[in-house]
């Protein structure tokens, strides 16, 4: 059981879920007033697009440290 390596990746992936999450609401605009529905259903996917690239970044930026520092072991 010392040797599972599952719970470690899932929650690596669940930081780096919620570490885009968090990115994404910095980048949500705020100051927008339009309520209409078809506004807001763009809003959320222009927002879930961003969370994705988010998410994606990190994630790669994360296996590219973990191939640099298995290299240099």
């Amino acid at each position: 059981m010392k040797n599972d390596k599952t719970r470690p990746f899932f929650l690596m992936l669940f930081c780096i879920f919620l570490l885009s999450l968090i990115f994404t609401a910095f980048d949500l605009p705020f100051g927008n007033a339009n309520t209409s529905p078809y506004d807001i259903g763009f809003v959320l996917g222009a927002t879930l697009g961003n969370l994705i690239k988010i998410f994606i970044t990190l994630a790669l930026c994360y296996f590219v440290y973990r191939k640099v520092r298995a290299v240099r072991k």
